[in-house]
C-alpha cells in the first residue's frame, strides 16, 4: 500500500511539473477586410512542430512551451503573421495578393496574372519537375481545360498531338505554335517535308530535345486575343515555354533522378497453337482445298508477344546549379537519360547541356545569354501502315505453331528453306502468306536509327530609359542536324529481295530569329495603369537533305556507313527549301484601378511562301474585362466575406494559319513529259498568283471568380472559332491543259466551339494536412462548312463532308450474320439488307429476313452505300489532379478523360477477317460453322482469301466502330521528404524520394490497345501499345 501510494504520488508531481513547464495560450484570428474569423488558420510555435488550428469562430487554445517566445499564424491566400507568446492573443491577417499578382508570360512580355483579359492556361515547372518523364509535352494531357494531348504510340522517339481548341484547319496539321524564352522552335516528327524513298526515318519528337527539369513555366494561349500577336502562326494556338533562369544567393545544386521499369499496358490476344490450325484449315477447307496447318501436341505453341515486347529499363539523370549576385546570376545543367523501350529493338538515349547567363552591365543595360545543345539517339521500328515489314502488322499474323529460333539455319533464327524472305514454316505444308519475314529476325537484324544534334538559343540585351520604359533585343538560333539511318539485311525478310537495302539520310534544319521590343508600363493616379508592346520580328527558315540509297550489299561488314564500291546500285535525291517571315506588332492595356480592363493588339507579317500581293496579312484582337468585386456595392455587402473576386471578360481577335502544305504553294511545277518520241518540259500543278493567308475569327467570353480568400477559384468561358479561306486542293480546269491534275485555292470553311470549366480548391489546409485539387472539363464542337463545290473528300476510312465533323469515319453499315448461311449482312443507304453471297453465283444478293435461305436475287454494295458513321474528334474530355501532403508524405493522383468520339479499330478488323495462312485474333472463334453453331451472331463463315468481302477490309465498317470514351488514372506518386532537421546535418536543403506509377489503369469500352492509340485521326490500324511504367526517384538539393 506504501509502495502504491508512493507512486500516486511521483505521478502527481509529474504531471504538476509538466504543467509547470507550458503556458496555455488562448486567442482568435479575423481578417483585416471584414473584421470576420477566419476558420482553419495554423497557430504554430516557432521552430517546432507544435500546433493547432483555429474553429468556426476563429477560436483556437494552443499549449505552449513556457521557452517559446514566438507564434507563427498562417492561412492560404493571407500574409504569415508571427506575434510574441502571450496568454490571450488577437491576431488580424491582410490578404496576400500573391495570387492575382502572380506574373504570367505573354507574347513579347508579362502581365500580372489578374490583370489578363484572355484566355491563358498556366503549368507550372514544378507541375512537371515532380514527374518522372523524359518529355514534357505528353504531360501536358489533361492539365489544362480546352488542350487536347494525345499519345498515339508507346514507340520511344514518337511525339504527341497537340490540338488547341478544336481542328482550325483542313490540309494542314493542328500542331500549336511553340515559343521557348521567346524564340519560335522547331517542332513535330522529323521527317515531315521530306521526300524521296524516305524509308530510314525513324519517329523522332523535336519536343523531346527540352529537359523538363529546366522549365520554370508552360503558358498556353488559347483564344484570340491571346495568340494574336503571333498573328499569322497562331490558329492553332501558342505554348510559351519559359526555362529556369539564375537568382541572386549562394549556389544551390540540384539532382533529380529515377529508375524505371515500363511494360506494354495491353496486347493483342492472339490465337494459340491449337486453335490456329483449327481455323487456317477451316479456311482452305471451306473454300474446298487442303488444309496447310499442321498440329503437333508435343511441338511449338509460340506466344510471339513475349518475343517482341519486353519490359524496357530506363534511368534517367538531371543535375543543375543556379546562383548569383545583385548584377550577376547564372543557371546550368546537365541531363541524361537511357531508356529501352517496350518493344524489343527499340531504345533511346539523350544527353543535353544548357546554360543561361543574366549581367547587370550598367544601371541600364541588363544583357543576357542562354543556350543549349542536345544530342539524342533512337533506335526505331518499322512501323508504317501499310508496311508488312512493320512491327503492327507482322507481329499479330506470326505462326504460333512454329519456333522464333532454329539453331540449325545458318542466322539462328527461323527462317524458311525455300523462300528465305519468309518466316520458317515448322511442320505445315506452306509457308506464310505476304511474304512476312520472322519479325524478331527483323527487329534483331535491321537498323533503323535517328541521330539528331541540335543546338538552341541566343543572345539578349535590355535598356532602361526610365522607370516603366525598355528596349529589349534578342536574336536566337535553332540547328538542327539529324541523320536517319537504315540496313536491311540481305539475308531474311524486307532486304532480301533487295540483296541488303542501305538508306543514309542527311538533314539541316536552320531557323533564326531576331525580335526588336519596347514595353512601357506606367501607373498614373494610383488608378490609371498603361502598358504598350511595339514589336518588330524577323524569322528565317531553312530545310535541306541528302538521301543516299544503295543495294545489293556485297558484303554484309558494310552495314555502318556508305562506302564506295561496296554496293550494286545506288539512289541520291535531296531537296532544299526556306521561308521568311517579316512581323510588326503593337499592343496596348489599359485598366482603371484594377476594375475596368480594355486592351487591343495588331499585327502584320510578311510571308515569303505566299505571292507578291497577298504576302502581307494584317492581324488584331481586343478584349475588355470588368472586376464586378472592386465595385463599392458589392466590397461592402456581406457577399465580399465569402465571395472574394468576380470578373467577366470577352474577346474577339482574327488571327492566321501560314503552315499551308508547302513552302511554296502558290507556284506551279514542271515536270518531264513525253511529247511523242521526244521528251519535254511540261506543267505538272498549275500555281495560284492569288492565294492568301488562312484566316481564323475567334470570339471568346468569360467568368472569373475565387471564394473563401481563394481557396476556391473557376474558370468559365464559351469560346467559337470561325475559320475561312482554308488552302484546298481544287481540279484543274480542261482548258488549262492540265488533265486530273489541281491547284491550291483558298476555298474551305470550318467552325470550332465550346465552354471550358477550371476550378482549383484547396480542400484542407491544417499543420499536417494539406488537399489541393485542380479539375478541368471541356467540350468542343467541330463542324465543316464549306468545301469547294461541296464535294466530299473521301479517304478509305474517313470522309470531310459538309455540315460534318473534320474526318468523321465513313463507311459500311453491318447488320450481321445470316444465321442460315453465315453469309455477312449490311444495310445499304436505302435501308434494304444484302448479305455477301460467299460460295453463291453473286457477289451480293438480297437478303430478306423471312426467308434468309434465298440468295437468288442479284444486289450490290458498293461505295455510294457508305454513311457517317460518327466523329473521330473528340467532343468532352478534361483532368482532375490532386495532390495531399500529410507531414512530410505527399500524394499526388491524377485522372484524365476523354470521349464523344468514335474510332475505328482496324486494327481488329484485319485481325479478325485476316483471311490468309497467318494468324488471328481470338474474336475469330465466335465465327459461323453451321446453322446448328451460329457463333455469336455477328462474325461470318471464313474462307481462305475472302478478307475484302467478308469484312470490307480495309474500309470502315459499322462492326468495328467503338466509343473512344475513357477514363485514365494517369500517375499515381508517393513521395516522402526528409525532415529538415535530418537534412541540415547533411548540409543539404531538401532530399525527396518517391515511387510513382504511369498509365496505371485505363476504364473504356474499347476492344483495343488504347483509345489514344492511332495511325491517322480516328483511326487505329498497326497501332503500338502504351508503356505502363513503374518509376524510383529522388530529388535532392544541396
Amino acid at each position: 500500500m506504501k509502495r502504491l501510494t508512493y507512486l500516486l504520488l511521483c505521478l502527481f508531481a509529474s504531471i504538476a511539473f509538466a504543467t509547470a513547464q507550458t503556458t496555455k495560450v488562448t486567442g482568435t484570428v479575423i481578417s483585416a477586410e471584414d473584421d470576420g474569423p477566419i476558420i482553419g488558420a495554423s497557430i504554430v510555435v516557432a521552430g517546432t512542430t507544435t500546433g493547432t488550428v483555429t474553429d468556426y469562430n476563429g477560436a483556437f487554445t494552443l499549449d505552449v512551451p513556457s521557452n517559446a517566445k514566438k507564434l507563427i499564424v498562417s492561412y492560404i491566400g493571407m500574409k504569415s503573421v508571427e506575434v510574441a507568446v502571450k496568454p490571450i492573443i488577437k491576431v488580424t491577417m491582410e490578404s496576400d495578393s500573391q495570387n492575382l499578382d502572380e506574373v504570367v508570360v505573354v507574347g513579347y512580355g508579362t502581365q500580372r496574372k489578374k490583370d489578363v483579359t484572355s484566355a491563358i492556361s498556366k503549368v507550372g515547372g514544378e507541375d512537371l519537375s515532380n514527374l518522372a518523364t523524359a518529355s514534357f509535352d505528353s504531360q501536358l494531357a489533361g492539365r489544362a481545360a480546352g488542350v487536347q494531348v494525345t499519345t498515339p504510340s508507346g514507340v520511344l522517339g514518337s511525339g504527341p498531338q497537340f490540338k488547341i481548341r478544336g481542328m482550325s484547319t483542313i490540309s494542314s496539321n493542328s500542331q500549336p505554335l511553340f515559343i521557348v524564352d521567346g524564340m519560335p522552335i522547331a517542332t513535330g516528327d522529323n521527317a515531315d517535308g521530306k521526300t524521296g524513298l524516305g524509308m530510314a526515318y525513324a519517329s523522332y519528337n523535336a519536343m523531346s530535345d527540352i529537359n523538363p527539369n529546366d522549365i520554370e513555366s508552360i503558358e498556353i494561349l488559347k483564344d484570340g486575343a491571346a495568340t494574336a500577336i503571333y498573328g499569322s502562326r497562331a490558329a492553332n494556338g501558342v505554348v510559351l515555354i519559359t526555362t529556369k533562369k539564375g537568382s541572386k544567393g549562394r549556389t544551390q545544386v540540384t539532382y533529380d533522378g529515377y529508375v524505371s521499369a515500363a511494360s506494354a499496358a495491353k496486347l493483342h490476344d492472339l490465337l494459340g497453337a491449337k486453335d490456329f490450325v483449327t481455323i487456317a484449315n477451316e479456311k482452305y477447307e471451306n473454300w474446298g482445298m487442303k488444309g496447310q496447318a499442321v498440329y503437333d501436341p508435343n511441338g511449338p505453341d509460340t506466344n510471339w508477344n513475349d518475343y517482341i515486347f519486353r519490359t524496357g529499363f530506363q534511368h534517367n539523370h538531371s543535375l543543375s546549379a543556379s546562383g548569383g549576385t545583385d548584377k550577376s546570376q547564372y543557371y546550368v545543367s546537365l541531363g541524361f537519360t537511357e531508356q529501352e523501350g517496350i518493344i524489343r529493338a527499340n531504345d533511346l538515349n539523350r544527353l543535353s547541356l544548357k546554360a543561361d547567363l543574366t549581367q547587370q552591365a550598367t544601371k541600364w543595360l541588363r544583357i543576357g545569354l542562354n543556350g543549349q545543345m542536345t544530342r539524342t539517339r533512337v533506335n526505331g521500328v518499322m512501323n508504317d501502315e501499310n508496311s508488312l515489314g512493320g512491327v503492327g502488322f507482322a507481329g499479330t499474323r506470326m505462326l504460333p505453331n512454329v519456333s522464333v529460333f532454329n539453331p540449325d539455319d545458318p542466322t539462328g533464327y527461323n527462317i524458311d528453306a525455300e523462300n528465305r524472305k519468309t518466316l520458317g514454316r515448322g511442320s505445315n505444308l506452306s509457308y506464310i502468306d505476304n511474304g512476312i519475314q520472322n519479325i524478331v529476325w527483323a527487329l534483331d537484324n535491321n537498323v533503323n536509327r535517328t541521330t539528331n544534334t541540335r543546338v538552341l538559343g541566343g543572345g539578349w540585351a535590355e535598356i532602361t530609359f526610365m522607370d516603366g520604359l525598355t528596349l529589349k533585343t534578342q536574336a536566337g538560333l535553332d540547328i538542327s542536324n539529324v541523320k536517319d539511318f537504315m540496313v536491311w539485311n540481305p539475308e531474311s525478310g524486307d532486304g532480301y529481295g533487295y540483296g541488303g537495302l542501305l538508306e543514309e539520310i542527311n538533314t539541316t534544319y536552320t531557323n533564326w530569329n531576331w525580335q526588336n521590343v519596347i514595353n512601357f508600363n506606367r501607373t498614373f493616379n494610383d488608378v490609371h495603369n498603361l502598358t504598350a508592346t511595339a514589336v518588330q520580328e524577323y524569322t528565317h527558315q531553312e530545310y535541306e537533305y541528302t538521301d543516299a540509297t544503295v543495294q545489293q550489299i556485297s558484303d554484309a561488314f558494310f552495314t555502318d556507313h556508305i562506302i564506295s564500291n561496296t554496293f550494286g546500285e545506288r539512289f541520291v535525291s535531296g531537296g532544299k527549301t526556306f521561308m521568311g517571315l517579316a512581323s510588326y506588332m503593337f499592343r496596348a492595356n489599359y485598366n482603371y484601378d484594377s476594375k475596368y480592363y480594355i486592351g487591343a493588339s495588331v499585327r502584320t507579317d510578311g510571308l515569303s511562301s505566299l505571292p507578291t500581293d497577298t504576302r502581307w496579312g494584317t492581324f488584331w484582337g481586343g478584349s475588355a474585362a470588368w472586376r464586378i468585386s472592386r465595385e463599392k456595392f458589392w466590397s461592402e455587402s456581406t457577399i465580399n466575406d465569402w465571395f472574394n473576386d468576380l470578373r467577366i471578360r470577352a474577346s474577339y481577335a482574327t488571327i492566321g494559319n501560314s503552315d499551308l502544305g508547302n513552302y511554296f504553294p502558290y507556284l506551279g511545277t514542271y515536270g518531264a513529259k513525253k511529247a511523242g518520241s521526244n521528251t519535254a518540259i511540261a506543267w505538272n500543278r498549275m500555281g495560284n498568283s492569288q492565294l492568301k493567308w488562312e484566316t481564323t475569327e475567334t470570339f471568346d467570353i468569360g467568368l472569373d471568380g475565387s471564394f473563401f480568400n481563394n481557396r476556391l477559384t473557376f474558370e468559365l468561358a464559351y469560346w467559337q472559332k470561325n475559320s475561312k479561306d482554308l488552302v484546298l486542293e481544287v481540279p484543274t480546269a480542261p482548258t488549262a491543259g492540265i488533265p486530273y491534275n489541281s491547284y491550291f485555292d483558298n476555298i474551305g470553311k470550318i467552325k470550332n466551339s465550346g465552354m471550358e470549366l477550371t476550378v482549383n480548391a484547396t480542400i484542407i489546409a491544417t499543420k499536417d494536412w494539406n488537399w489541393q485539387t485542380n479539375f478541368n472539363f471541356s467540350t468542343a464542337k467541330n463542324t465543316v462548312k464549306s468545301l469547294y463545290g461541296g464535294t466530299d473528300i473521301v479517304d478509305n476510312y474517313t470522309i470531310i463532308r459538309e455540315g460534318e465533323s473534320y474526318r468523321s469515319l465513313y463507311g459500311y453499315d453491318y447488320y450481321g450474320v445470316n444465321a442460315a448461311n453465315g453469309n455477312p449482312i449490311w444495310s445499304k443507304a436505302d435501308g434494304s439488307l444484302v448479305q455477301f453471297d460467299t460460295f453463291g453465283s453473286y457477289d451480293y444478293a438480297e437478303y430478306d429476313p423471312s426467308n434468309p435461305s434465298d440468295v437468288s436475287k442479284a444486289s450490290s454494295l458498293d461505295a455510294s452505300d457508305r454513311k457517317v458513321l460518327g466523329s473521330s474528334m473528340p467532343t468532352w474530355y478534361g483532368g482532375w489532379n490532386n495532390t495531399v501532403s500529410y507531414k512530410n508524405f505527399d500524394l499526388n493522383v491524377f485522372f484524365r478523360f476523354s470521349g464523344g468520339n468514335k474510332i475505328m479499330n482496324a486494327s481488329r478488323q484485319s485481325a479478325l477477317f485476316n483471311m490468309d495462312f497467318s494468324n488471328n485474333g481470338t474474336e475469330i472463334l465466335g465465327r459461323w460453322v453451321s446453322p446448328e453453331q451460329p457463333g455469336d451472331g455477328m462474325t461470318p463463315k471464313i474462307g481462305y482469301g475472302d478478307a475484302s468481302s467478308l469484312f470490307n477490309d480495309g474500309y470502315t465498317d459499322s462492326h468495328f466502330v467503338e466509343s473512344g470514351n475513357y477514363l485514365k488514372l494517369s500517375t499515381l506518386a508517393l513521395g516522402y521528404t526528409l525532415p529538415k532537421a535530418v537534412v541540415s546535418k547533411l548540409n543539404m536543403t531538401k532530399i525527396r524520394f518517391y515511387v510513382q506509377g504511369q498509365n496505371l489503369l485505363t476504364i473504356t469500352g474499347y476492344s483495343g490497345l488504347d483509345p489514344e492509340t492511332n495511325s491517322r485521326l480516328g483511326v487505329d490500324w498497326n497501332g503500338m501499345p502504351q508503356q505502363r511504367s513503374f518509376t524510383f526517384g529522388a530529388n535532392i538539393t544541396f
